[in-house]
């Protein structure tokens, strides 16, 4: 099961619009309307942690809940992408994520060799969201987190 949250910043994406897309692969829900809540709360506990600063608006899995998300009003550029990496446990599949709005001055990021970089506490918070969204218990495990702003 697929689930897609939109976010809003004030500005990006081909139209200037400021509507993103978050979108979470294999969620290992019950249900649908478990799957719909579960990324309705990972999505608000993104906005609170930090990691985007964009609205949240509509969330779709199977169902879709009609949420309209009014520009932040805070420059919020939505090309500006945290792209993580992540597995479950020892599992030798990986998973991506990418999390658009994210301030690229945020104490979630730090200046790497390679360019911005998840901090090490940064990771410990996002893992226990995705642990929290897949119903995991402290499984999640954050390969590499790297922020990009599409120009």
């Amino acid at each position: 099961m697929r689930g897609t949250v939109q976010l809003r910043g004030d500005f990006g994406n081909p139209t200037g619009s400021g509507y993103a897309k978050l979108r979470v692969d294999n969620l290992e829900s019950a249900d649908a309307a478990t799957a719909l809540t579960d990324m309705d709360t990972f999505a608000d506990n993104l906005k609170t942690g930090g990691f985007t600063d964009c609205n949240v608006g509509n969330t779709k899995v199977s169902v879709f809940s009609g949420q309209n998300a009014a520009k932040p009003a805070a420059n919020v550029n939505v090309d500006a992408l945290l792209i993580v990496v992540f597995r479950k446990g020892t599992e030798e599949q990986v998973r991506k994520m990418t999390i658009p709005g994210i301030d690229v001055g945020s104490t979630l990021l730090e200046e790497d060799s390679a360019g911005l970089r998840l901090t090490t506490a940064g990771a410990a918070t996002l893992a226990g969201y995705i642990d929290a969204l897949f119903g995991w218990s402290a499984q999640a495990v954050i390969i590499s987190g790297k922020c990009i702003v599409k120009s």
